[in-house]
Order: C-alpha cells, then sequence, then structure tokens
C-alpha cells in the first residue's frame, strides 16, 4: 500500500504541474542513455563507425537537455506579459479605465477581466513552454550541434586517422603486404617466380 500511494503522488504532482520542459528533459536523458548503448550493441556495423555514431549522439542530447529547459522556461516568462486584464477587457473599456473613468460597468469590466487574466496565466505558461520547446527543437539545437559537435567530431576523425595510418610494407618482388604482413593466395600459378628447369618445359 505504501508503494501504491507513493506512486499515485507522484502521478498526482506530475498530472497537476507537469511542464512540457519536464517531459523532453525526460525523454532525451533517456534517448542519451540508450541510444548510444544500442548503437554499440549493434554486432552488424563498424566498430569505428558505431564509436562515432555513439559520441555524436549522446553530445547531441547532452546539449539538448538544457536547451530545452532553457527555451522552455524563457518562453514561459512571457505568459506574464500576456496574462493582463487589458488583453481580456474591452478595448473602449480599457481605455476609460486607464483615463479615470471608474464607473461601475468599467470596474466590472475589469474585474472580470482581471479574473480571466489570472485564470488563463497557467495555460498560457504551458503553451508558450511548449512553442519555446519546439523552437528549441527546430532551431536552437540543430544549430548548436552543428556549432559544437561538427569540429569535435572532424577532430576526432583525423586524431584516428593519423594512428591508423601505417607506412606499406613490401616484399621482395616490390608488392605491397596486406595490413595483417599475411601473403595472399596466389590465384595462379604463373604469378609465382619461376627458377630453374621445370617438368613439361614450362
Amino acid at each position: 500500500m505504501g508503494i501504491t500511494n507513493s506512486l499515485k503522488t507522484i502521478c498526482n504532482k506530475l498530472g497537476n504541474n507537469n511542464k512540457p520542459t519536464y517531459v523532453v528533459m525526460a525523454i532525451a536523458t533517456v534517448k542519451g542513455i540508450c541510444r548510444p548503448l544500442f548503437t554499440m550493441m549493434d554486432k552488424k556495423e563498424n566498430p569505428e563507425t558505431k564509436k562515432y555514431t555513439a559520441i555524436r549522439e549522446g553530445l547531441t542530447e547532452i546539449i539538448a537537455i538544457p536547451v530545452y529547459w532553457a527555451c522552455g522556461e524563457l518562453s514561459g516568462k512571457f505568459a506574464h506579459l500576456l496574462a493582463k486584464p487589458k488583453n481580456f477587457m474591452d478595448k473602449k473599456l480599457y481605455k476609460k479605465y486607464k483615463n479615470g473613468f471608474h464607473t461601475s460597468k468599467v470596474m466590472n469590466a475589469y474585474e472580470n477581466a482581471k479574473e480571466l487574466a489570472e485564470n488563463n496565466l497557467p495555460k498560457m505558461n504551458k503553451n508558450l513552454m511548449f512553442i519555446g520547446v519546439c523552437g528549441a527543437a527546430l532551431f536552437v539545437i540543430p544549430a548548436l550541434c552543428s556549432v559544437a559537435i561538427r569540429p569535435l567530431m572532424n577532430h576526432l576523425q583525423k586524431k584516428n586517422s593519423k594512428k591508423e595510418h601505417v607506412k606499406p610494407v613490401y616484399n621482395y618482388y616490390n608488392q605491397v603486404l596486406p595490413k595483417n604482413n599475411e601473403y595472399k593466395r596466389l590465384s595462379s600459378f604463373s604469378n609465382v617466380p619461376q627458377y630453374g628447369m621445370k617438368v613439361g618445359g614450362v
């Protein structure tokens, strides 16, 4: 019962106070862990390709998590600018209220608009957060990844290519030996150097 009650409490709090930023940050965290892990578990892929792909996927999500949070929270701040009585009030009545004509009709309209603004503030906050998160996914994160990850991956590839670069080894007949320094089987005896007398005049 204790575990059940705890789960209910957590679900109720998340349901009442959930934000779009929490959702996308949780998704980015899971992707940052699982995608590189599954990439490295692929036995059919080239090891070097797996390594670079896993690094790129992990770095992408590391960048995405704080960007989602920052863009969502910053966008949500604009809700206070939009959720004002003047945006929920007739323009003529609000002009009278602003100019000091505080008649009963004007004051009633203002109080109603103020109540509407307060009730809609949480909704507007979450909607703006959602817009901010979408903007981060479409523009901010790809731009940051292009600036930060691409140079890093290019540097790692150049560094690895220098390590793998080995001067070719030649045998007695000026033939390049394989990387494993083993001779490949010759497909025809005509390629084998001939010495001395051969049976059949060959």
